[in-house]
């Protein structure tokens, strides 16, 4: 009897021993990882670390890890990476890099999150300009697939010494541009205009002019007409001509305008930094806003997270609402030279000072009331390339832009299509 006492008493404590055991081991689970891709230097790739870092030591469900990779190839290794399951769990990107995941069921839905009563943000569209609302859910499934961090946009670079010398001021519209850079190759030799991204130029043209863009009912592009022509034959003629400039000496202009070889160019306002103007005093403005309709390509990064269990995916949520608070976002849009979409980040001090510091970001501000949505689908990466080869492929006099743009036609709408 004694013997089983003890036995029973053993066994008792044995099985108490195994229970206790199995709550620490559910205590002292290895948090859920969440993987970051990006391409980010100097203050970016420091600010984005710190934060994680931070995020890091304020919890201990999830690590996060920063990993830096190379810029070139970035998109389509990512691709590659997720398609196959071993990529990242977050990058930070435009909106129509996730289009081209959703099909495949590879982006997560971060709306469902962002509405969970339980971790959710409580009137988060309201925090956001409608045009921003509707790219975050606009795609084919209706679902939220991009978080904005910051917008940018294109500027107006211009060397003022050689403009003053010249008595020209900032242009207004195209035509004043066209006429700025005729005088200035006239006079000096130089280009007097090029841009940074001939499709963001190539976009501003033909949809102030009147022309569409895509039909994401029919799944065609609506740039093959009249409107979009006469617009990017007049920026055709003017790059064949040596007014403007096709082809950096680097990956942007900013070299060249620097070296003084280049009187003005479209570029990013996180660009700033890389102005190191040689024997020059340089100046920003708005680019045009000339023709029928008013239109600016503004330019919203974000947090795109992919597809993963619900332990990582959440993880990966929690970091990204982390990133997106107040002070958070207000470093990350001063490391990046960008703007806040939240009104709650426009409300700090420290935010208010780095706008007021900025005349770059007030010359994207001066054209955002006509920022544009550009649809976020299947193909519509395919789109863009397709304008830039277009006009390449009329400056180099192997088609007429005509041509060039009937040819790309039927290669966007393949790309809409699936085909």
């Amino acid at each position: 009897m004694r013997f089983q006492t003890i036995l029973s008493i053993t066994l008792v404590l044995a099985l108490a021993l195994v229970m206790v055991s199995g709550c620490a081991v559910a205590q002292t689970a290895a948090p859920a990882e969440v993987v970051v891709w990006h391409t980010f230097t100097n203050d970016q790739n420091d600010t984005l670390n710190a934060i994680a870092d931070e995020f890091n030591a304020s919890q201990t469900a999830a690590k996060v890890i920063v990993q830096s990779q190379p810029y070139q190839d970035f998109l389509p290794n990512v691709l590659s990476a997720v398609s196959n399951g071993v990529g990242p769990n977050i990058i930070i990107n435009y909106a129509s890099t996730a289009s081209d995941y959703v099909e495949e069921g590879l982006v997560a839905d971060i709306g469902k999150y962002i509405d969970d009563p339980s971790i959710g943000i409580p009137g988060f569209k309201d925090t956001l300009p409608a045009a921003l609302v509707e790219e975050a859910y606009g795609f084919i499934d209706g679902k939220m697939h991009a978080w904005p961090l910051v917008t940018t946009g294109p500027i107006f670079f211009y060397n003022k010494t050689l403009y003053d010398e010249l008595g020209l001021k900032a242009p207004e519209t195209w035509a004043e541009l066209a006429e700025n850079s005729q005088k200035i190759y006239e006079a000096k030799g130089i280009p007097g205009f090029a841009a940074d991204s001939i499709t963001d130029i190539g976009q501003m043209l033909i949809l102030q002019n009147g022309s569409g863009y895509i039909d994401t009912e029919t799944q065609t592009i609506l740039w093959n007409s009249p409107e979009a022509l006469e617009r990017l034959e007049w920026f055709v003629d003017l790059l064949k001509s040596g007014v403007f400039a096709l082809n950096p000496t680097g990956d942007y202009f900013s070299n060249d305008f620097n070296a003084g070889q280049l009187a003005s160019y479209a570029g990013s306002c996180a660009g700033v930094p890389y102005i190191t103007p040689d024997g020059f005093e340089y100046a920003v403005a708005p680019l045009p806003q000339d023709g029928p309709v008013k239109w600016y390509p503004a330019w919203n990064r974000g947090f795109i997270i992919f597809t993963d269990d619900e332990a990582a995916e959440t993880a990966s949520y929690e970091f990204a609402k982390f990133y997106a608070s107040a002070d958070n976002n207000a470093r990350w849009v001063k490391s990046m030279i960008a703007l806040s979409p939240y009104a709650y980040t426009a409300e700090t001090d420290s935010y208010k000072e780095f706008l007021a510091a900025n005349p770059a970001l007030a010359a994207v501000q001066a054209n955002l009331q006509y920022a544009g949505f550009l649809p976020s689908v299947t193909g519509s990466a395919v789109v863009r390339s397709e304008l830039d080869k277009a006009v390449k492929l009329a400056v180099g006099g192997q088609l007429t832009i005509a041509e060039a743009v009937a040819e790309a036609e039927k290669a966007c709408n393949d790309a809409l299509q699936g085909k």
